[in-house]
């Protein structure tokens, strides 16, 4: 069972058109099972923010966990430059381009393509407003990914609950690897362990929850075990030779298309990787920049995504990525 982890920036009708809602919160999401033959199934899963870009938070979360991009250009704004650039520096290498211009707007193709040049995205393809042509060509794509055969893995949660009957609950999505059932679970910067008592993928009981899927477990906590400071941004790990959790870091920033401003000692940054943003400020700059955050962010090994680093009050707001 393969998953393509989508980030949509666009309409709900748009995103309607191409798959089924399934959850809306700060971040909208909208599922299709491409079922298979023998019985199995694919999963296009796209991730809407709400309210950006007003509420940039779950944008810039949202990349942190996706693998491809969809844009729906309603007009050529500071917003749209700030998309393209952002998916730029997360890596995000693959994308369509949906071109619907607001009442009394117009899009010019050649514009938008230029920018998406600038930005890194030259493989980006446009594609028309049909949300069947869409999904047609996604599942193309899902159809090429690769099974992953790496054992052990490293989940980036999005919530946590408690549940009567069932004990603690966290949900989220498998970053590297792959989780089995009754493994062994660390929780990043806590002492103590837990058990996956069962695995769920798109309401499903399974076995195994395999990269990219959205995964929900059932913890058995054990020792200290941290349950209090478990929720988004949090990090699950078989090992803790998979993360290296940090409360000063020292990094270089490769800067994202477009941006001018140049980071200086005491300015404000975010840390956004694997569903964490996380506050901090630059003590002092050499070489590298040397930064003392909030709160310790975790460090994922094993990640193939850019680490993004933040200015809220910039813009573009997205700096750039970091080398940590």
């Amino acid at each position: 069972m393969s998953v393509l982890n989508i980030l949509f920036v666009g309409s709900d009708e748009v995103a309607r058109s191409i798959a089924k809602k399934s959850d809306s919160r700060d971040v909208d999401n909208y599922v299709y099972k491409d079922l298979k033959a023998e019985g199995d199934f694919s999963t296009i899963s796209i991730l809407r923010p709400n309210n950006y870009p007003d509420k940039p938070k779950p944008f810039f979360t949202s990349l942190t966990v996706s693998d491809f991009g969809i844009v729906e250009v309603n007009k050529v704004d500071s917003s749209f430059g700030e998309v393209v650039v952002s998916m730029a520096s997360a890596g995000i290498k693959e994308g369509f381009v949906i071109i619907n211009p607001s009442e009394g707007e117009w899009v010019d193709d050649s514009q938008v393509k230029g920018l998406l040049q600038q930005a890194g995205l030259s493989n980006w393809k446009f594609i028309e407003n049909d949300g069947v042509l869409i999904r047609e060509k996604l599942v193309e794509i899902l159809n090429r990914i690769k099974p992953h055969d790496e054992e052990g893995f490293v989940i980036a949660v999005d919530q946590a609950f408690t549940v009567k009957g069932v004990g603690l609950v966290a949900v989220g999505h498998v970053q590297s690897g792959k989780i089995n059932k009754h493994d062994n679970v660390i929780f990043a910067g806590s002492e103590g362990n837990a058990i996956a008592r069962s695995l769920q993928v798109m309401d499903l009981d399974v076995d195994v929850a395999n990269l990219g899927d959205r995964v929900g477990l059932a913890l058995r906590t054990a020792g200290a075990f941290r349950e209090d400071l478990l929720g988004k941004g949090s990090i699950l790990a078989d090992s803790n030779a998979r993360f290296e959790v940090q409360k000063t870091s020292e990094f270089q920033i490769t800067k994202a298309a477009f941006q001018k401003n140049n980071l200086v000692k005491g300015d404000v940054v975010h840390f956004c990787s694997d569903l964490q943003f996380t506050v901090g400020r630059i003590n002092e700059i050499n070489k590298r920049i040397c930064i003392e955050w909030d709160a310790p962010i975790v460090l994922n090994k094993t990640s193939k995504r850019n680490p993004l680093i933040v200015q809220l009050e910039a813009k573009p707001r997205i700096m750039g990525f970091g080398e940590f």
